[in-house]
């Protein structure tokens, strides 16, 4: 892979990250907007509820847990979305440019974009509602790396999906995670599913993370095997993503689609 052009990728998406609305109320606006309304809202429950528990805390970790997820799908796939709507795909892929380079050039901007937006996040967190998301410790590492990894690997699905099918599929690239999001269980135990819903569940990693989340919050501690199978699903996942994304730019490169992305 050449670090320049990798490099040049990611300096023409950080030009135009600020230069949008648009851009900016994906990166920040909508997550900054979601925290402030569930902050105002458990602080009401807090004060008016007799909880043994920081119903704060409870909620808006989960709030930040699952924006730094959907924040990083949405980095990987619409950074791939910006080059077809300025009708750029052809220009870039017709250059020594490699999907991998692209994708390390995505790597990057999430990684950027990420420590911007969820500092943001824990900023806010702290000056209006008290909640330092530190508090998590040892384990908060943990957490965040594999629901970003997860994001990531979404995103790259996301990806191959738009490639396979074009523009007509565009709008599944924000609503995409949120159709499985009742799974995952960011604001209830898996317990609380239907039977056959626990099953679906068990198969997203996050799903152990939130629940070890709530675990860490009501008990101190948490199960590592539920740590290590959700790093572990992630391994497979990104093995499964890549090999269909490759898949599907291979194919759309050979038969001409990728020309009829930018239509």
């Amino acid at each position: 892979m050449n670090t320049q052009r990798i490099l040049a990728i990611v300096q023409r998406h950080i030009y135009v990250w600020p230069r949008g609305i648009e851009r900016f109320m994906w990166s920040v606006g909508w997550p900054l907007v979601e925290l402030l309304i569930w902050g105002l809202t458990t602080s009401y429950l807090q004060k008016n509820l007799e909880l043994k528990f920081s119903f704060t805390t409870f909620i808006l970790g989960a709030i930040i847990f699952w924006g730094i997820t959907t924040r990083a799908q949405l980095e990987m796939s619409i950074n791939f979305l910006e080059e077809i709507w300025t009708k750029n795909v052809i220009n870039i892929f017709s250059t020594p440019l490699t999907i991998k380079e692209f994708l390390s050039a995505a790597l990057i901007l999430g990684i950027i974009k990420f420590f911007f937006t969820a500092g943001l996040l824990v900023i806010v967190a702290w000056v209006f509602y008290q909640l330092n998301i530190f508090d998590f410790g040892w384990v908060l590492p943990i957490f965040v790396l594999n629901l970003v990894f997860f994001g990531w690997i979404f995103g790259i699905f996301v990806m191959g999906l738009i490639i396979h099918f074009g523009r007509t599929i565009e709008e599944f690239a924000w609503s995409a995670i949120y159709f499985v999001q009742p799974f995952m269980c960011v604001f209830y135990p898996l317990s609380s599913l239907p039977s056959w819903a626990q099953y679906i569940g068990r198969i997203f990693p996050p799903t152990y993370i939130f629940e070890e989340m709530r675990n860490y919050l009501f008990n101190g501690q948490v199960v590592w095997q539920n740590l290590v199978l959700s790093f572990a699903l992630n391994i497979l996942y990104l093995f499964l993503a890549l090999f269909f994304l490759y898949s599907m730019f291979e194919k759309a490169r050979i038969t001409g689609r990728l020309t009829k992305l930018e239509g």
